[in-house]
Order: structure tokens, then sequence, then C-alpha cells
């Protein structure tokens, strides 16, 4: 269930994120669960373009990979991994999709009704 939702919040932000294309990369790790076990890879990219983002001030960007982060850290915490990330991954899903929505100016609402 909490995969569902989590693609309806990627789909939430597709149309105004500023990175279509780490926008639609989440969504299919999300989409297939094979890939779950490369999902640690997907975190070091996302904090890399993170990294770049909060150098170059884009808040919005920076927004955006805060919350892919966390969807691909809850994603390799799916799997059976004997090093996982933090538990509270999924946490940060939520708290990074309300931050995105806001700076995307994007009713909050939306996310509240979709994790609901």
């Amino acid at each position: 269930m909490m995969i569902d939702e989590i693609k309806l919040l990627v789909d939430l932000f597709e149309s105004s994120a500023p990175d279509n294309e780490s926008n639609r990369m989440v969504w299919q790790f999300c989409d297939d669960k094979q890939k779950w076990t490369e999902a640690h890879d997907l975190v070091s990219t996302l904090k890399e373009k993170n990294i770049k983002a909060i150098m170059q001030g884009d808040k919005i960007k920076e927004f955006q990979y805060g919350f892919e982060e966390a969807v691909a850290k809850t994603l390799f915490n799916l799997t059976t991994t004997d090093t996982p990330f933090d538990a509270d991954a999924p946490y940060w899903v939520i708290k990074n999709a309300l931050s995105l929505a806001k700076a995307l100016n994007i009713p909050v609402e939306k996310v509240v009704n979709i994790i609901a």
C-alpha cells in the first residue's frame, strides 16, 4: 500500500518538478520491485544532485531531491538488506513531500489526501 501512495506523490509532483527525468526515474524504481536493491545507488545519485542544487541555491530542486532520496531509502529498506538506511526514511518521505508541495505551490491538502 505504501508504494502506491508514494507513486501517487511522485505523480503529484511530475508536472511541476524542475527535474522531470529524476521524477520519472524514481517512479520507475517504485514500479519495479526488482530495482529496489539498486535503490542504494539511486540514493547516491540523488545526494549528488542535491548537493549541486544546494550549492546553486536552487531550493525547489533541493526539496525535490530530498523527497526522492527519502523514497529511494524507503525502497531499499524494503529489501532483505543487512545494511538498511535509517528506519525513519518513510517519515521523511511525508515531511519532504509536504515541503516540496509548498515550494511548488501545490496545496498541501493534496499530499495529505494521498497519505491519509
